[in-house]
């Protein structure tokens, strides 16, 4: 009988190494892109193509998959709200007046010009959770200042973590659980998100204005 127990505990501690491996094999796809909602694809076609290209592969991008895996688990399902926001975001940065487009005679600052929509299509491109993540952030940014929203961010992550944490306590477990447990960002990952969502903020309001 002692043989069959410490079987199980070496049988029990190789599956949980396997898994940490796994996991960790996992986070080197970090960048994957995934295919965008169709209410969002014009507003991808919109956005520079600095931006754009920030939001497919760079920092914002993995920030917005790191939140969307932290979230996916437990965030509401939002499909109608996400259609409905893809289409009004859409119809903003389509729109000239709110979305100019940069030109030769701006010389390197053109790709700068013009809404800054980066963590939409960042969120957009990430999958599961993420938009919501967004969504999220434009309401931390509309209440809360930058300073005060990023401090909140990083109790909301850290209490997240420690969830899905105690979560791996239990018997049973998926392995995008043990991937997100181990998901961190730093306090500039979070800024950058932020101040995306916060000069969103600034091209929406002004479109509500006209």
């Amino acid at each position: 009988m002692a043989s069959i127990g410490r079987f199980a505990l070496a049988a029990a501690s190789a599956t949980q190494e396997t898994t940490l491996a796994l996991a960790s094999l996992k986070f080197n796809f970090s960048l994957v892109k995934i295919e965008p909602p169709v209410a969002y694809s014009r507003f991808g076609s919109a956005l520079s193509t600095k931006r754009k290209r920030e939001a497919e592969n760079g920092s914002t991008h993995v920030t917005a998959r790191k939140l969307g895996a932290l979230f996916a688990d437990d965030v509401p399902q939002i499909p109608n709200l996400s259609h409905a926001y893809g289409l009004r975001v859409s119809e903003i940065a389509e729109n000239p007046k709110f979305n100019p487009r940069g030109s030769v005679s701006n010389g390197p600052l053109a790709d700068h010009i013009g809404a800054d929509g980066t963590s939409i299509w960042a969120a957009a491109t990430s999958g599961r959770g993420a938009m919501a993540v967004h969504l999220l952030a434009c309401l931390l940014a509309r209440v809360w200042t930058a300073a005060e929203a990023i401090s909140i961010w990083s109790e909301v992550v850290a209490a997240r973590k420690a969830v899905l944490q105690s979560r791996l306590q239990e018997d049973n477990f998926h392995i995008g659980l043990v991937t997100a447990s181990q998901i961190e960002v730093n306090r500039d990952q979070l800024l950058e998100w932020d101040a995306s969502a916060r000069a969103w903020l600034r091209t929406a309001d002004s479109a509500m204005r006209t």
